[in-house]
């Protein structure tokens, strides 16, 4: 069961924890995003990663909206191989450019505001109502996508950014 009774908290969270991992990465230069922070993952790969999962929350709703039955978590994988289905994002993105990233991170976030802001209280609320869920809700896979992720990156990066930003310090 979602954390949220409304549509208007589920998006208040989202935006709240968004604008706090903005904040987060508007302070840190470039450079300092495309080195390893934790587990092997740059703040280059921990974008990729929040902007892929984004982009399949909203493959797996419009999927479901159309009354077909998405594929959840993706192709070849179940929610027992996501370590595996993460290398296979991170792989997807290693190379791709900081600015391209950051530029599809917003528009995939703006994207999945518009989809859930233009959902019904019984979408996002109603168990069962889309057979992906399972015993969840929607709004508990849209919080995961989107709040959920943005603090646990917050957390990573964060960690990481106070520990080392006095060497990226221009003063």
């Amino acid at each position: 069961m979602s954390r949220f009774a409304t549509k208007e908290d589920l998006l208040s969270d989202a935006s709240s924890a968004r604008e706090r991992l903005d904040r987060l990465l508007s302070a840190m230069p470039d450079e300092a995003k495309l080195v390893v922070i934790d587990d092997g993952m740059t703040a280059k790969d921990f974008i990729a990663h929040r902007m892929e999962w984004g982009r399949m929350m909203l493959r797996w709703y419009s999927e479901a909206a159309a009354r077909g039955s998405p594929v959840v978590p993706a192709e070849n994988h179940t929610w027992g191989t996501l370590r595996a289905l993460n290398a296979e994002i991170y792989d997807r993105y290693v190379d791709a450019s900081l600015h391209d990233l950051e530029s599809e991170f917003r528009s995939v976030h703006d994207e999945l505001f518009v989809v859930i802001a233009d959902c019904s209280d019984a979408e996002l609320f109603e168990k069962h109502f889309y057979d992906f869920t399972g015993t969840s809700d929607l709004a508990t896979y849209f919080t995961s996508a989107t709040g959920g992720h943005y603090r646990s990156a917050y957390k990573h990066i964060n960690r990481w950014w106070r520990a080392n930003k006095a060497a990226y310090s221009t003063e």
